[in-house]
């Protein structure tokens, strides 16, 4: 089934920022204010809407209290060019790994930041010069106002007779980030703030070439600095990565170290910690460590257009900006997922009575079927079994299908209002959605490859489908509980974000080192933490982090 196409309104708060993308008015001649405060000065409506104090809640997928920003600060203080000997180089983009989707992108971005540190080495992010760059703009995340030069730009109108795209004719900044890095802002702890290798020896290509090499994850490069230091560089695009971790995993040769921990941000204790570890508690404790970190970064042009397009949501009307409360479901239908997790589907209603392969009531698994998630048994009940107080659950469902779900919510028993329906007799949810107007809810369009119906496409919708998309996940990744799968990326992505480290209380020997206390309770404590999270239906054992 193609998911259906949503006939929704723009809301009027996000509205103006793509009035600045996508027209060529002479307030974004004037963009000098804008670029080194955020917000320009001669925007009421913009001062009104966004308070800069916020932004740091929007840069990141967790709570920011869950961040230890300590971490960053020391290494950005430490960071010396001379501790650059020893590298991991990820390139994002060879092997069409740039055109995949939010998920698959970020899932990868984990996974090299998961190997490079386990292999003692500072992570670098390589992207590609922006006239090597398959996507008009120079990233697969579209173009923000911010990203363009204030001189030297064509209006819309003049080359409307042109087949160019009109962001064809604007000129990106020269060090505007691009590719990968227009979306995520790589942390220094893991890159020690180290530059781009070799530069004077080897171009973009060279290193292109040589991280899709069967070798590159085996075969350190050596190269010698302007400088005179020797460089070690393991140089890999996303294709050698995953084969590699997939073949080091199923050998089990991963095998935690208090190096890795430390790699990871993390204090002496911590290190202790992990170092008694393996398998899944391992890279829980891991992910945790990178978690408290604060690993996952966005770019401050993205945090501020997410959080101009959350307070226009009217979830957030409902349930407060500060500290809000609500539940989250995600709701994944597009052909591709259909076709890969097809035996999911067919033993779903194999369950639900129907035999017939060719012939199910419908190829995805019923909205309904996630509710069922939320228990009855969660709300206090009498010695009758007669539920004595009923729970009020906001819930925000994110979704390639909004139409169809929402006939089905339409269809649902029990309902109390046009949004509210009673289930188990115990939850009164209260639904709500994404109020953009998209037509599509990949990256590319309405799919991996583009538009099926040739629509054309620039940096300025491409952003704006970025931005629609990175809002979503925000929402799934700090909600109090998510429903969803591990078939998508997304719903393995989120796994992951919602992963916490959950440090025993220690009990003091007598000595003067926390290394050296013991842990006191249980005789296997558990050391990490997942946010509450309930799996519809498939697989219900994570895969690794990144896999």
């Amino acid at each position: 089934m193609t998911p259906s196409t949503p006939q929704r309104s723009i809301p009027r708060a996000y509205a103006a920022t793509l009035l600045l993308g996508v027209a060529m008015s002479p307030f974004i001649l004037n963009l000098q204010g804008f670029l080194s405060t955020f917000y320009p000065p001669s925007s009421f409506f913009l001062r009104r809407s966004l308070s800069f104090n916020d932004l740091e809640n929007y840069s990141t997928l967790q709570d920011v209290n869950d961040i230890d920003p300590s971490i960053e600060q020391r290494a950005v203080a430490n960071a010396n060019d001379d501790k650059c000997r020893n590298l991991f180089l990820f390139l994002p983009d060879p092997q069409h790994f740039s055109s995949h989707g939010h998920g698959s992108q970020l899932n990868t971005y984990i996974m090299s930041t998961l190997i490079g540190t386990y292999l003692n080495r500072k992570v670098l992010l390589l992207e590609p010069p922006n006239e090597l760059s398959t996507f008009a703009g120079g990233s697969q995340f579209g173009c923000p106002v911010d990203a363009f030069e204030e001189i030297h730009m064509t209006s819309p109108a003049a080359s409307s007779s042109s087949s160019s795209s009109p962001s064809d004719s604007w000129k990106i900044k020269e060090n505007f980030p691009g590719g990968f890095s227009r979306l995520i802002d790589h942390q220094t702890w893991l890159s020690g703030g180290c530059p781009i290798p070799c530069a004077d020896t080897y171009t973009y290509n060279d290193w292109a070439r040589m991280s899709v090499s069967s070798t590159a994850m085996n075969v350190p490069i050596t190269c010698k600095e302007s400088d005179g230091r020797t460089v070690n560089v393991i140089a890999t695009a996303g294709g050698p990565l995953r084969q590699y971790s997939r073949s080091k995993t199923k050998d089990k040769h991963f095998i935690a170290s208090e190096r890795w921990a430390i790699k990871l941000g993390a204090t002496l204790t911590e290190a202790r910690i992990f170092s008694t570890l393996s398998n899944a508690a391992m890279w829980d404790y891991a992910m945790g460590l990178m978690i408290k970190a604060g690993f996952l970064r966005l770019q401050p042009w993205i945090a501020r257009d997410v959080e101009m397009l959350l307070k226009s949501f009217d979830l957030f009307h409902a349930v407060g900006t500060k500290n809000p409360v609500y539940d989250s479901i995600h709701v994944r239908r597009g052909d591709k997922l259909i076709e890969e997790a097809r035996g999911e589907v067919v033993k779903y209603w194999r369950s639900q009575g129907h035999s017939d392969t060719e012939n199910l009531p419908t190829n995805y698994v019923p909205f309904a079927h996630y509710l069922d998630q939320f228990k009855k048994e969660e709300c206090p009940m009498n010695e009758l079994g007669e539920v004595t107080e009923r729970m009020k659950r906001v819930v925000y469902v994110a979704t390639d299908d909004p139409i169809v779900v929402k006939e089905e919510i339409a269809n649902l028993p029990n309902r109390i209002d046009e949004r509210k329906v009673l289930w188990n007799d115990c939850h009164e949810l209260s639904f709500y959605f994404n109020p953009t107007d998209d037509s599509s809810f990949h990256l590319n369009g309405d799919g991996e490859t583009g538009f099926s119906d040739g629509t054309e496409d620039n940096c300025f919708k491409r952003y704006h489908r970025n931005i629609a998309s990175v809002a979503d996940m925000m929402i799934l990744a700090k909600s109090r509980t998510f429903v969803g799968e591990f078939n998508s990326n997304w719903g393995k992505l989120l796994r992951s974000m919602r992963v916490r480290l959950d440090t025993p209380i220690l009990q003091d020997d007598g000595s003067n080192s926390d290394t050296d206390k013991k842990v006191v309770g249980d005789l296997n404590p558990r050391f990490s933490k997942t946010l509450d999270m309930r799996i519809a239906w498939g697989p219900t054992v994570p895969r690794l982090p990144g896999m």
